[in-house]
């Protein structure tokens, strides 16, 4: 702390950016903090302008500004720290030299060159960027990482998605999950590939993952278990990661593991300090081999807030028979305190009779529907309410608990931070996709699957206004085979992170209404992807069938 360099001001700040001796941060209006030595004017941001990032070098700072602009401040005595007119979208700062990308992927440099380090290759396109003492190295589209800058260059072929250069290390993230260093000076063989388990534990296919009050992390198994791992604490023998601990039990009377079968959601009251109640979406075999229950049910924690024991005895929110079909599963508290649950389809629609495939379109069922209920003070005479501003509360021969239909299997969906609900339906024929679902939507299953038509009447198709058409569609006619929708990352400008099953591949869902969606591709798993989590900073994990929890870095 010889310069202050460790004497943060205070405040909330949501990005961080630390240089030889100074640090930077940004607040959550984009407003540029820094503090420390301040010789070269480093620590001096400009007062007026807002950043989206920012990044420090050893004695200049910069951010991406209005516009996807450019703008530096420190020392510029290798015109390290010239501004540049955008747009950018990530940044690197080394030594003496700023590295940053283009929306098409192009690297662009200035600064010291006396190595190389500010020539990227013409001709490569990128997706992240690192900056270190003498090397720039970057993530390429086609998964290798490819450095420029002091010889002997660190390049390596792989599947890649980031890198990071320090003084004389590189290191690199797969999109396995796994983690490659190697030493730039001396070419050795790289690091032993280190999986990432979730505190050193290895999952029976995870479906849920989310905050557990007061700190830790509650784990959905779908066979029929919670578990829960405290927040990380050191204890006698130095143990930081304490491993999870068994909070409920109810495989005996899960049915699993059945295509769209077993525990497959929970979610926690909103109020839990004083409600401690955890609401779980399961199926139950019955007597007859050709019937199950779809069933929600909430259990007890013991202990209020912070408690670690689940009682078995649940008490039936909803029970919904059927012989066969799509499940859905998904489990959401609203903004609003209303529980939300996403009910699939009673059976698959053949293509030879698709059209007379109505259970999504029929208000008379909760099959293919997305419901909303209060089940404050439910009991087992009244185990939940209709609000009365529910859509159809008032409609004639419609059930008053649906709040959007025309689903196929909304298997998850999610909020964010603006209270948009986000649904990924897994399709049938060709297409999977990603709606923004309202009060009375009707998202067009089986009349349309994504932005195509189905229906044999033409009637139907001529009602596209109807429709509230998907955000976002791909095709599964190649690796990809069922949609597994994320959660939103924290922030005002947060991405829709969701997945495939089967393909592993994870993308972020970025735009809004006004100007349209795109997906970014950010990982390819080796493992199927059975749902995704957030612990209590926001940051979002692939929860996989084969066992690892991954982070997923946006």
């Amino acid at each position: 702390n010889l310069y202050g360099e460790t004497d943060p001001p205070e405040g909330e700040f949501r990005a961080l950016a630390v240089g030889k001796r100074h640090a930077c941060a940004l607040d959550p209006a984009g407003k540029a903090a820094c503090w420390g030595r301040n010789k070269d004017g480093r620590a001096d941001p400009p007062p007026d302008a807002t950043f989206a990032a920012i990044a420090a070098g050893h004695t200049h700072t910069c951010g991406i500004a209005e516009f996807g602009n450019l703008i530096c401040w420190g020392s510029d005595s290798l015109g390290e720290s010239e501004p540049r007119e955008g747009p950018f979208i990530a940044l690197a700062l080394g030594r003496n030299h700023t590295c940053a990308l283009r929306p098409s992927g192009e690297a662009f440099c200035q600064g010291d060159d006396s190595h190389g380090q500010s020539s990227p290759p013409d001709s490569t396109l990128f997706a992240q960027i690192s900056a270190g003492d003498s090397q720039t190295c970057a993530a390429a589209a086609d998964g290798a990482i490819e450095c420029w800058g002091v010889e002997p260059i660190s390049n390596r072929s792989g599947n890649f998605v980031s890198a990071s250069v320090g003084y004389s290390q590189t290191c690199a993230h797969r999109a396995d999950g796994y983690v490659e260093c190697w030493n730039p000076d001396i070419e050795s063989e790289a690091a032993p590939a280190i999986p990432v388990f979730l505190g050193g534990e290895e999952f029976d296919q995870p479906v849920e993952m989310f905050p557990w009050p007061p700190g830790g992390l509650a784990i959905v198994e779908r066979e029929g278990y919670v578990k829960i791992r405290s927040a990380a604490k050191p204890g006698p023998d130095g143990e930081t990661n304490p491993k999870p601990r068994l909070a409920l039990d109810i495989s005996s009377r899960v049915y699993c593991c059945a295509p769209d079968r077993g525990m497959l959601s929970a979610a926690l009251d909103p109020d839990f300090a004083d409600f401690p109640f955890i609401y779980i979406y399961y199926s139950v075999q019955t007597l007859n081999p050709d019937m199950f229950f779809g069933r929600v049910s909430r259990f007890r924690v013991s202990g209020g807030g912070g408690g670690d024991k689940i009682s078995n005895e649940g008490l039936t929110i909803l029970a919904r028979p059927q012989s066969g079909g799509l499940v859905g599963g998904a489990l959401r508290f609203g903004q609003d305190g209303m529980l939300y649950a996403g009910l699939g389809e009673h059976a698959d629609c053949a293509a030879e009779r698709l059209g007379d495939c109505i259970d999504a379109q029929d208000l008379r069922t909760l099959s293919g529907k997305i419901i909303r209920l209060d089940v404050r003070g439910a009991t087992e005479a009244q185990p939940y309410r209709v609000p009365p501003d529910n859509p159809f509360a008032d409609t004639p021969d419609a059930r008053p608990e649906i709040w959007a239909s025309g689903l196929r299997n909304p298997y998850r969906m999610s909020f964010d931070r603006e209270g948009n609900l986000f649904v990924a339906d897994v399709g049938q024929f060709h297409f999977e996709e990603i709606s923004i679902a309202r009060a009375g939507a009707d998202l067009g299953w089986p009349r349309y699957e994504a932005n195509l038509c189905r229906s044999k009447y033409p009637a139907d198709c001529a009602e596209v206004a109807r429709y509230t058409l998907p955000a976002h569609v791909y095709d599964h006619l190649g690796d990809e085979c069922a949609i597994i929708g994320g959660a939103s990352l924290p922030g005002p400008d947060g991405a829709y992170i969701f997945g495939d099953y089967c393909s592993g591949r994870v993308w972020a869902l970025e735009g809004d209404p006004q100007t349209g969606y795109f997906a970014r591709e950010l990982a390819d798993l080796p493992f199927p992807i059975t749902g995704f989590g957030t612990d209590a900073a926001g940051a979002i994990y692939a929860l996989t069938a084969d066992g690892p929890i991954i982070p997923i870095s946006p």
